[in-house]
C-alpha cells in the first residue's frame, strides 16, 4: 500500500500498489520481487510468451514459485468474454477432478505478461476471483498498466469495467524497447493526451467546481514533459526514453488510483478516441491502437482550445489555454517530424467521433464548454479540417 498526505481537500491519498521495477534487466529480479507468492499463475498470448513469457516461466519454475501458465491462442486476442473466460477457466486445471468438500484450489497470484489486452483481462479476472495480480510489461503502448479499470468488449459495446490495480509492475527496458514502432508511438501518444486531459481538469475545476489536486496534476505534467522532451530518441529505441514513458504510465496510473477517477490521465481526447473505437467495434472491425487514436484526438482538442482562446472573449479560458499552448505546439511539431501514424483519416469518421464523444460521458471538458455556447458543431468542423490538412 502506498499513501501520502496532501494539501488538497482530501488530505490523504492511497493506492493498493506495492512496487514498480522499471529498469534494464528487471525480468531477472522477478522471483525476488514476487518472493511472498508460491503459486503464481502466468497468463500470456503467443506473442508475449515468445517475447518474455517463456523466460518468466523459467525463472519462476527455478525459484519454485510457478503454479502453471496459460497461453491465449490466436493471431489477435481481444479483451472480450472469450479471452476472460479462457483465463478464468485455466486458473486451475479444467480437467482436474473436483472435491465437492473444498473450494477451488486457486493460485495465490495472477501474473499478466503482456500489454493492453492481457493486462485488462487479468485485472478483471483477478478482481472477480479476489486474487492479487502483477503485470510484466512487454510494450510501452498504453497508460493502463496501473489503472483500476479494464476496457472490455461486451454486449455489443466496449466499456470500462471497474476492477483493481496490480500489486507489482515489472518493466524490463531491454524487452519493452523492442516493441513494434507503432506501439512505441502509441505509448508516447497516450502520454501526450495528458496535456489536454489536465487542461480539461483545470477547466472543470474553474467552471464547475470539480475536485482538483495540484500535486497529482503537477506530477503527471512533469512525467509528460519528460516523455516529450526526450521523445526524439524513441526511434533509436533508447532505454532512457522508453523508461520515461513507462514511468509516465506509472505516475498517471497511480494518480487515477489516488483520485478514484481517470481525471489525471484523460479528458476529451480519450473520449473522442473511445468514440472511434466504439464505431469500429460496432462495424466488426478491430480498433486501432488506443494510444495512436488518443494522440490524434489530442491534436484535435488542442486546435479546439486554441480557437476558443482566440475567439470566445473569455479571458480566463485564454489564460488557461495559453499556459498549455507551448506544449501543444511541441506535440504537433513532434508528430509531424516523426511521422506519427494517423489512424483515423476519413473526414466523416473524424467528425462523427467528435460529435458522438459529447454523449458518451458526462464529464466537463472543452467539448461541454463549446456546446454550452452553441459553438460545438462549427468548432468540430474547423478542428477536423485543420488537422486533416496537416496529416
Amino acid at each position: 500500500m502506498i499513501e501520502f498526505t496532501c494539501t488538497c481537500e482530501r488530505g490523504l491519498h492511497r493506492a493498493p500498489f506495492e512496487k514498480a521495477e522499471i529498469s534494464c534487466g528487471a525480468l531477472e529480479k522477478l522471483p525476488e520481487i514476487l518472493h511472498s507468492f508460491r503459486k503464481i499463475y502466468v497468463v500470456a498470448d503467443q506473442n508475449t510468451y515468445a517475447v518474455c513469457g517463456k523466460r518468466v516461466c523459467e525463472l519462476l519454475r527455478q525459484s519454485g514459485q510457478l503454479s502453471h501458465f496459460y497461453i491465449l491462442d490466436g493471431e489477435t486476442v481481444l479483451p472480450n468474454a472469450e479471452a476472460l473466460g479462457k483465463i478464468l477457466l485455466h486458473a486451475h486445471d479444467p480437467n482436474a477432478k473436483s472435491d465437492i468438500f473444498a473450494y477451488s484450489p486457486l493460485p495465490d497470484l495472477v501474473l499478466a505478461v503482456g500489454s493492453g489486452t492481457i493486462n485488462d483481462c487479468c485485472r478483471l479476472v483477478s478482481y472477480r476471483l479476489g486474487l492479487p495480480y502483477a503485470v510484466c510489461a512487454t510494450a510501452p503502448s498504453m497508460d493502463g498498466y496501473v489503472s483500476a479499470g479494464s476496457p472490455i468488449l461486451h454486449d455489443g459495446t466496449k466499456s470500462t469495467v471497474q476492477a483493481t490495480t496490480p500489486k507489482y509492475l515489472i518493466a524490463d527496458l531491454d524487452v519493452v524497447k523492442d516493441a513494434p514502432r507503432d506501439m512505441l508511438f502509441a505509448g508516447l501518444g497516450d502520454m501526450f493526451g495528458k496535456y489536454t486531459g489536465l487542461l480539461d481538469w483545470e477547466l472543470a475545476r474553474d467552471y464547475t467546481g470539480e475536485y482538483y489536486c495540484e500535486k497529482i496534476a503537477a506530477d503527471v505534467l512533469a512525467a509528460t514533459n519528460a516523455c516529450l522532451e526526450n521523445g526524439n530518441t524513441i526511434e533509436a529505441r533508447d532505454a532512457a526514453c522508453i523508461g520515461n514513458i513507462m514511468n509516465g504510465f506509472l505516475v498517471t496510473g497511480l494518480g487515477m488510483a489516488y483520485t478514484g477517477n481517470s481525471r489525471p490521465a484523460s479528458g476529451a481526447e480519450h473520449i473522442i478516441a473511445h468514440a472511434w473505437e466504439l464505431a469500429d467495434v460496432e462495424q466488426g472491425k478491430k480498433p486501432h491502437l488506443h494510444g495512436l487514436e488518443v494522440c490524434e484526438a489530442t491534436r484535435l482538442v488542442a486546435i479546439l482550445y486554441e480557437k476558443a482562446a482566440n475567439e470566445c472573449g473569455d479571458e480566463h479560458l485564454k489564460k488557461l489555454a495559453d499556459r498549455y499552448k507551448p506544449y501543444f505546439e511541441k506535440v504537433e511539431r513532434f508528430c509531424i517530424d516523426h511521422r506519427v501514424p494517423p489512424v483515423v483519416t476519413d473526414r466523416e469518421t473524424v467528425l462523427s467521433g467528435m460529435k458522438r464523444a459529447l454523449t458518451l460521458r458526462d464529464r466537463y471538458t472543452i467539448l461541454f464548454y463549446l456546446r454550452d455556447r452553441g459553438l460545438y458543431e462549427d468548432y468540430c468542423t474547423y478542428a477536423c479540417d485543420t488537422l486533416l490538412s496537416r496529416l
